[in-house]
């Protein structure tokens, strides 16, 4: 007779069982860090976008960040600078005139924007005249991988490795 035994198909099913232990810690960090790299690479080209449009104008802009815990969402916002801040969370509060722009995260229930201030508050001005920015800096995380922006009052923006993340945040936010 031809065919496999119990025993040996048993064995099979060990074996795959065992591979499949070991490999899928391996394959959950490596899908964590490119969800990471993405959002982070999203997040950059935003913030570009609303640097270029603050060097053409004469306006003061305000990054307003904000996140709601219950719900694992986070946002920023980015607006001229008005005595009205709005929330990203609640985007139809927003005046017209403002001219606000919003960034949604793509992984909003996988990454977490941690910063000092939230709910919506002012993260930095950012304006056309150099050395006017104020710095500061705020961390993307997605489970344990972290990446580090700042902002540097000449107006360049830095993503850095999360070593490097010195008195940016309070860790226990």
């Amino acid at each position: 007779m031809k065919g496999f035994t119990l025993t040996e198909m048993l064995i099979v099913l060990l074996i795959i069982s065992l591979l499949s232990m070991l490999s899928l810690p391996l394959w959950q960090q490596t899908n964590t860090q490119m969800l990471l790299t993405k959002e982070q690479q999203k997040l950059y080209l935003f913030l570009r976008q609303i640097q270029a449009r603050v060097e053409n104008s004469n306006d003061v802009w305000l990054l307003l960040a904000n996140r709601d815990m219950e719900q694992n969402k986070w946002c920023l916002g980015a607006q001229i600078k008005n005595d009205y801040l709005c929330d990203c969370l609640s985007p139809h509060h927003c005046p017209q005139e403002i001219a606000a722009q919003f960034y949604y995260p793509y992984f909003p229930e996988k990454t977490m924007l941690v910063s000092k201030s939230y709910y919506p508050k002012e993260i930095t001005r950012l304006s056309g005249i150099r050395n006017t920015a104020s710095t500061v800096c705020f961390v993307l995380q997605a489970e344990q991988n972290r990446t580090l922006f700042s902002f540097f009052n000449v107006g360049s923006l830095k993503v850095k490795d999360y070593q490097s993340l010195s008195a940016c945040v309070n860790d226990g936010a």
